[in-house]
């Protein structure tokens, strides 16, 4: 059983204040999703997926050191664990990320895109 539990809607304000301040190309259906939902938890029988609030997105890569350990990367939700999904800033891609020993080599491939990564959860 699949379950997705949405957040309210971000402000116009709040996603222009977020895309001022992010320095790559978002993928394919990523403002669209976050445009419906300011985060939202979703429970599937693989497991469950905490996608971060966008309006907390860019404090929490600078909480994680993201630049730091893996500047290639844009954090945007979690499993709720030690696992990061992140979009990687020069193709778009989605990977999966620990947070400890957050790396490039470390990434592991999940979605070519935003869109499918959804998409995914939801088949």
């Amino acid at each position: 059983m699949k379950s997705l539990d949405r957040n309210d809607p971000p402000t116009l304000e709040e996603i222009e204040v977020f895309l001022k301040q992010v320095d790559f190309i978002l993928p394919v259906g990523f403002i669209s999703f976050f445009k419906e939902a300011n985060g939202a938890a979703i429970s599937t029988e693989e497991g469950y997926i905490l996608l971060w609030a966008l309006t907390d997105m860019i404090e929490l890569n600078n909480d994680y050191n993201v630049k730091e350990y893996a500047p290639e990367f844009f954090i945007f939700g979690s499993d709720g664990g030690d696992i990061a999904f992140a979009i990687e800033k020069n193709t778009g891609d989605i990977y999966k990320l620990p947070f400890i020993g957050m790396s490039k080599e470390a990434a592991i491939l999940k979605n070519n895109s935003f869109a499918e990564f959804i998409e995914q959860i939801y088949k």
